[in-house]
């Protein structure tokens, strides 16, 4: 490293501790709430997930007290469950990304704007039939080498459209069926998420059957993900890759709250890419998910998982263990909320005859290390601890600041891209373990009903693996985004 970088690494180090000593606080919740009196119980939260919320409390007239009610509820004669819901999101981010893929590729030394326009509706025919729809307008606008595939830009499709049939429609427990374009969220998203940090959110197309009761909540699944093609309307399922499986959460009090999510997930994949070669891929999916949602006092989210199957003509042997243990201090000022999360993500031998090793964490969240920035290294042959704390400045503004460190889990194994898994480097381009170490920080202001304004900063400076490589430079990265919804 050279004196510049080592210069440059010491200031950005000193801003972010800075940072701390002037927020050192934590927060629990992840959204800030915005000014104004507490709101109904009832209201659902403005959220990434309008697909889940439910508006039919509002055909007690008496509760529509925000501009926007009349809009989240349109009754179409007596039947109380006969209704049309309307809802829109519109995100603004600019985004400044040094040394992207720790300089591979085309740079942007200027930043790029990212614009997103979610529209959608909700129409109830009663008590047991529900038709949504979720339209997306994204674009990319200034960025050096244009948008990257599936991520930055989709001009404009359908992101969900699904009919709902089965008692589930209108009561917290049922049963129904949700056939064709849906987003599918299981758990805290390590394997299956949205893809929400990034521009472009990910859709599934397929069945699912969700059955509700009040100590249990199933889903059984068959779907296929969406390709976020870049032109209007072109998006299709990509059918050489097909899911199946089924996901049960039931309460599991190791102390008082707890609960546990058991899952089969199965997968088909006709090619596949990793440091050993490119084959078809089956893979089964099997772990447990123990938790206590953040609130008063401890809270834990613990999840190990195991993988079978086949690859071209070798057996698959893969597994991964995901830790969060957080304190909130409720009663202190700023609520801080300590924690540390610890991860190993298996990686391969690279050894004839022997099992393919590396991890598959299928569809995880998009900002999976970091707050709301794309990371920089996907779970797969990995080894982290990530120690962080977060902070409620006021009840409107939230944040939080973390350190990680990384590891390969095998040195016979290469490091991969986060989302597409691509191979970013061979085994072979480096005998040492350690990748690097990160930083980031968050800050999430509401201003006013509906808004959340976020900044996001992060660094990495890279371990000695990237002594011996051609791409090695240390990434820095910050966006600044404004989000709207109703």
């Amino acid at each position: 490293m050279n004196r510049a970088s080592g210069r440059r690494w010491y200031f950005v180090l000193l801003a972010l501790l800075i940072a701390l000593s002037a927020l050192s606080a934590g927060a629990q919740t992840p959204d800030p709430q915005p000014p104004g009196p507490t709101p109904d119980r009832l209201r659902p939260a403005l959220n990434p997930f309008p697909a889940e919320q439910d508006w039919s409390f509002f055909a007690d007239s008496s509760k529509r007290t925000d501009f926007f009610d009349p809009a989240k509820y349109i009754p179409f004669g007596d039947n109380p469950q006969m209704y049309l819901s309307l809802g829109f999101e519109y995100r603004i981010q600019y985004e400044y990304f040094d040394n992207f893929l720790f300089g591979a590729g085309p740079q942007d030394h200027n930043g790029y704007v990212f614009n997103r326009v979610m529209p959608h509706f909700d129409f109830h025919a009663g008590k047991y039939f529900r038709l949504f729809s979720e339209f997306e307008f994204d674009f990319e606008d200034g960025r050096n080498g244009g948008p990257r595939p599936q991520t930055d830009e989709d001009r404009g499709d359908v992101h969900q459209a699904f009919l709902e049939i089965g008692s589930h429609v209108s009561s917290a427990h049922g049963i129904s069926l949700r056939a064709g374009r849906q987003e599918v969220v299981f758990g805290s998203g390590r394997l299956f998420d949205n893809n929400e940090g990034p521009n472009v959110k990910l859709s599934f197309d397929g069945f699912r059957v969700i059955a509700e009761g009040a100590h249990f909540r199933l889903d059984l699944f068959a779907v296929k993900p969406v390709d976020n093609n870049l032109g209007f309307f072109d998006d299709v399922p990509h059918h050489a890759e097909s899911l199946w499986g089924s996901y049960l959460t039931v309460p599991a009090p190791i102390v008082s709250g707890g609960q546990a999510d058991v899952y089969y997930i199965g997968e088909d994949t006709k090619l596949v890419t990793y440091n050993r070669g490119t084959a078809q891929e089956i893979r089964h999916t099997v772990g447990t998910r123990v938790f206590r949602p953040i609130g008063k006092g401890l809270d834990y989210n613990w999840e190990p998982n195991f993988q079978w199957g086949s690859f071209g003509g070798d057996s698959i042997r893969a597994w991964s263990v995901s830790t969060e243990t957080g304190f909130t201090f409720d009663s202190m000022r700023f609520h801080p909320r300590p924690l540390l999360r610890a991860d190993v993500y298996s990686g391969d031998s690279n050894e004839a005859n022997e099992s393919l090793g590396t991890f598959n964490p299928l569809f995880p969240r998009g900002a999976y290390f970091s707050p709301a920035i794309e990371p920089l290294l996907g779970p797969q042959n990995l080894v982290d601890v990530h120690p962080a704390v977060q902070f409620q400045l006021k009840t409107n503004i939230t944040g939080a600041f973390s350190w990680n460190w990384y590891w390969r889990e095998s040195t016979h194994d290469g490091i991969y891209a986060i989302g597409s898994g691509a191979l970013i480097d061979p085994a072979a381009a480096s005998h040492a373990r350690y990748l690097g170490t990160q930083g980031d920080l968050e800050i999430r202001w509401s201003p006013a009903p509906h808004t959340i304004i976020a900044f996001n900063f992060l660094g990495f400076k890279p371990g000695t693996f990237f002594n011996t490589v051609t791409n090695n430079a240390g990434p820095l990265a910050a966006n600044l985004g404004f989000t709207y919804r109703f």
